[in-house]
């Protein structure tokens, strides 16, 4: 009886067969998040790389850049979001989707731009020019951002759709970071120029723009998607009172704590395995690229099976036994000295990444889902704007601790050899650091009010009025009054 239960559990878990959405439906909705991680690779690992050993500016000023980064994303987050709640859909073009569309070619335009800053430049202008770009960047992502999640909650009504479009979006994620990431790991860790480096980044680029447009390609967005969702009515002094509230309950205070605390610690993985191998353990790139897709490749098969342990055992107990692997890998890779050491606390470092992020996936929706519940006010934009406020404002301590301590351990970007000074620094950056925040997070996870029970309810419930509400406005004869129309 165990084994067939096993072999049952298996099964669900590797066709992603969870009521609601076909798969064909599922895999669709997947594609956009991934394609924005591509981005998120660039800008985060392989352009903080880029800009201290071949650009030339400083570890500290780069963590000033980003510091100013991540304050303005702070700041647009919770606007743009309030703006989207009070945007109607058009008629004829939609509302997220067509947003989503239209702040494509401005992130493309601006990241693109990033690559030509001259290492013959002074350090302030660097600095100027790529702080710019970046708040141009940040400004066109938080609004694609926020319209995706808001389309995908409404599109997947229930915590197991959505589960299941995290994980077949992870899956698309991580080989699109893979490939894009594995040619500037073997130009980056090894150095290069600029003049090699930019062909490389223009193909990267092309290859973006042409996922993007699949990504996005015929996605539907009818009016009666929206047919369950009120728009926000509401002035200024309202809106604080709604962002007050939001700030003071408990299961946003516990989400947020353990994203800032413990998942702002992991953000940057791939950037400081990067740092790890070509200046604390000095392999070339192609050996560090053999471990790390090794790595990957072995998460990515174990995917399915950590998507079903927590559609099984709820949020909270999935991150306790994700405590077991991170542990083992942090600690090990912080001491490791043989190639094979490395690769296998690496390994497990990737796979207890991974699996944190699906673990914490349905945990915003979910809130929002509640809250829409007690209120009877869908407030998608106004929490994900306040979500993103909260862990932005706070994402670059974890850069700043990165670099800050390579930086005074006397890390120089353009050594051939880093001292045992600056190796240690890196080897505890990497390592022993974020396993201490992953510790610290588990004080507001075990804050976190959602048992797995009262998260099936909440899925259960914004299931049936989505489902409820389409159905109503699909009876509705053409030219009739509905909820859009008022």
């Amino acid at each position: 009886m165990g084994v067939q239960r096993i072999a049952h559990m298996l099964k669900d878990a590797f066709t992603f067969n969870s009521p609601g959405l076909s798969f064909k439906d599922k895999f669709k909705l997947s594609l956009p998040a991934p394609i924005l991680s591509v981005s998120g690779v660039i800008i985060h690992q392989v352009f903080l790389k880029y800009y201290t050993d071949v650009i030339g500016l400083t570890p500290a000023m780069v963590g000033w850049v980003y510091t100013l980064y991540n304050i303005w994303n702070a700041v647009n987050d919770p606007l743009f979001g309030v703006l989207l709640d009070r945007r109607p859909p058009d008629p004829k073009r939609g509302k997220y989707v067509y947003l989503m569309k239209v702040t494509v070619p401005v992130m493309l335009l601006a990241t693109f731009a990033m690559a030509w800053s001259s290492p013959s430049w002074s350090q302030w202008v660097i600095f100027g020019v790529f702080t710019g770009l970046l708040f141009i960047f940040d400004t066109a992502q938080t609004v694609y951002n926020i319209a995706l999640s808001s389309y995908v909650l409404l599109r997947a009504p229930t915590k197991e759709e959505r589960m299941d479009i995290g994980t077949i979006g992870n899956y698309v994620t991580y080989i699109m970071s893979w490939a894009v990431s594995v040619v500037p790991t073997l130009l980056l860790i090894n150095h290069t120029t600029q003049r090699v480096f930019i062909p490389v980044f223009m193909v990267i680029m092309l290859f973006q723009s042409a996922i993007f447009v699949v990504a996005l390609w015929g996605l539907p967005d009818p009016p009666e998607l929206y047919a369950s969702v009120e728009l926000v009515h509401t002035d200024f002094r309202e809106t604080l009172k709604m962002a007050w509230s939001i700030l003071k309950s408990r299961p946003f205070l516990a989400a947020i704590a353990y994203s800032i605390i413990a998942m702002g610690a992991l953000r940057f993985y791939t950037t400081a395995y990067l740092y790890y191998m070509g200046g604390a353990v000095k392999v070339d790139g192609i050996t560090a690229t053999i471990i790390n897709t090794a790595a990957h490749v072995v998460a990515l098969m174990l995917m399915p099976i950590m998507n079903s342990i927590t559609k099984a055992y709820g949020t909270k107990l999935a991150i306790y036994w994700g405590m077991i692997p991170a542990s083992i890998g942090y600690l090990g890779i912080t001491f490791a000295t043989t190639i094979w050491e490395i690769s296998i606390f690496w390994t497990l470092i990737v796979i207890s990444t991974i699996y944190f992020g699906v673990a914490i996936g349905p945990m915003n929706g979910l809130i929002i889902d509640e809250d829409e519940w007690r209120t009877g006010v869908r407030k998608t934009g106004l929490y994900n704007g306040m979500f993103n406020l909260c862990t932005t404002a706070f994402a670059s301590i974890q850069l700043i601790i990165f670099t800050n301590v390579i930086g005074t351990a006397g890390y120089v970007g353009k050594a051939a050899v880093q001292t045992p000074q600056a190796q240690w620094g890196i080897r505890l950056a990497t390592g022993a650091i974020p396993l201490l925040c992953l510790v610290v997070g588990l004080i507001p996870m075990i804050w976190y009010p959602f048992t797995r029970h009262r998260e099936q309810e909440i899925s259960a419930h914004s299931h049936a009025i989505r489902a409820a509400a389409s159905q109503a406005a699909a009876q509705k004869l053409p030219g009739e009054p509905t909820g859009l129309d008022q």
